[in-house]
């Protein structure tokens, strides 16, 4: 049974032809322009759902004070506990699965369908876990009986947040980004809407409300814009739907466990950190590593909302993953490599900025990670094939090996040099689970990048790793030395996207 065909029980047609007509026609510069265009529509869609969230967090401190942040923290980060268990990871493997039927040709409103069908039934696992648990879950998480009724009205937002989950699978893999980007704005902008006078006329009462209007605003949109390019036309049964679905939900929970898995082992380095140096070195770290994984995550995330699906249409075809892939990479290191540059060059500003004086140590740390986001831009697009290609549980021993390896590195070299060693361990960590991908893409799928992104990869590397050295030397030649570099990473990346896009 190929987990990729619309229906399962059925061969499909012409599958070493999947996204020929939408991807494999499509000119190097269509393929870069495509790029640069979904990394701008989402990175400006992430950028005003930022901005939401801060204007949110700052009437909320203002109105409700720390307890009220501090218990919107805490119900939140249950419900993602337990939304991403009861979840499945549909959000993720859903996208993969309807882009696949969508590069066939036929069978997408099926697909659709089983994957709406198994939202609703996460959605309610997880209101009824919600439901079941909100004793213990109130003593556990408050240490009291006082917030057992918040639990069970929160059940509503698991329901709608899984509902909503689908929605946006369904744009994502339907290649309706412009869809996708607008139900998210206007879930944003509606939710601080209802938000505010909650807060304000009901104060920490209005918590709970708030939240589950949060998740109503995501749906509402995520939904209209769905239906509205992917109305129901297929009706299938439960039973259908657990049977059509199996390889959607297994490689979700493949996801799943994973996600779990890399949140565990950052659990127990913080605990050993606490334990082994001080709170202060964890303040430190988790500072530094927000700090880099903030700077440069809006780009991943940017990436992600197209590049996965465009993958996933083109998956069974070995010679064509290899080229959108190499794309991919000369993409995002060419628009990683200037702002890793700048970053390096004024670290110690940024970090006064965004926190004070006393943080500036968290440099001896940033300057290493910096420079490993280099390696984490090459093996971020090769490990999206595995999920594209629903190798699960291939998928799920890399990044088991490289959470462990990571473990194990930020231990030893912490334990060697302080804080710096942490920086060190992120930047070795992604090197060699960049060799590891690509030896697996490399024997298991054949993957070849193109001769033209050896340079971009080898120019990037070079020039960020030459400023970071630079400064880190602290010589008298260190700073114009390095001010020329970063400008010559500009202006590089500049011209080489300039000539992919054909002008």
């Amino acid at each position: 049974m190929n987990a990729l065909s619309p229906h399962p029980d059925r061969k499909s047609p012409v599958p070493e032809e999947r996204g020929r007509a939408m991807y494999r026609m499509e000119n190097d510069s269509g393929i870069y322009r495509r790029i640069i265009r979904a990394t701008g529509l989402f990175g400006g869609v992430q950028g005003i759902n930022v901005l939401c969230s801060l204007v949110r967090n700052k009437i909320v401190a203002v109105l409700l004070g720390p307890e009220g942040v501090g218990i919107i923290s805490l119900f939140n980060s249950t419900s993602d506990v337990v939304s991403s268990v009861t979840g499945m990871g549909l959000r993720q493997s859903g996208v993969r699965d309807v882009a696949a039927s969508r590069a066939c040709g036929g069978g997408t409103d099926r697909v659709i369908a089983v994957l709406r069908r198994l939202s609703l039934f996460a959605g309610l696992l997880g209101a009824m876990v919600f439901i079941g648990a909100a004793p213990l879950l109130s003593r556990f998480t408050f240490g009291s009986d006082r917030y057992i009724w918040g639990f069970v009205f929160l059940s509503a937002a698991l329901l709608l947040n899984a509902l909503a989950g689908g929605e946006q699978a369904v744009l994502q893999g339907g290649d309706k980004l412009r869809l996708l980007a607008r139900s998210s704005v206007a879930g944003s902008l509606l939710s601080l809407a209802i938000s505010v006078p909650l807060y304000y006329f009901l104060g920490i009462a209005g918590i709970v409300p708030s939240l589950i209007a949060a998740s109503f605003s995501t749906y509402i949109f995520a939904a209209i814009y769905s239906r509205k390019a992917y109305p129901r036309s297929v009706k299938v049964t439960a039973r259908i739907a657990l049977r059509e679905g199996s390889p959607m939900m297994r490689l979700g929970i493949f996801m799943t466990v994973s996600g779990f898995i890399t949140t565990l082992l950052n659990y127990l380095l913080i605990a050993w950190l606490n334990r082994y140096a001080s709170t202060s070195d964890v303040g430190l770290y988790q500072s530094g590593y927000t700090l880099v994984s903030r700077y440069v995550g809006l780009i991943f995330i940017a990436m992600s909302s197209e590049y996965y699906p465009r993958l996933s249409a083109v998956s069974d075809n070995d010679a064509e993953v290899s080229r959108q892939v190499s794309r991919q990479i000369e993409t995002t290191l060419l628009l990683l490599a200037p702002l890793a540059a700048v970053f390096l060059m004024f670290q110690a500003e940024i970090i006064t900025i965004l926190y004070d004086d006393t943080f500036n140590a968290i440099s001896l740390y940033t300057g290493w990670a910096i420079t490993g986001v280099l390696f984490k831009g090459i093996s971020w697009p090769l490990g999206f094939v595995l999920l594209a290609k629903s190798r699960g549980r291939l998928f799920l021993v890399t990044e088991l090996v490289s959470d462990v390896t990571s473990f194990v590195l930020n231990v030893l070299f912490y334990m060697m040099w302080g804080l710096e060693g942490l920086g060190a361990a992120f930047l070795l960590n992604f090197f060699l689970y960049t060799l590891l991908v690509w030896a697996i893409c490399a024997v298991r799928f054949s993957f070849r990048p193109e001769k033209r992104a050896y340079p971009v990869m080898a120019i990037t590397v070079t020039l960020v790793a030459a400023v970071f050295m630079l400064l880190r030397a602290g010589a008298p030649y260190s700073v114009p030395s390095a001010s020329a570099l970063v400008l010559l990473a500009l202006a590089y990346s500049a011209v080489t996207i300039k000539k992919r896009l054909g002008k």
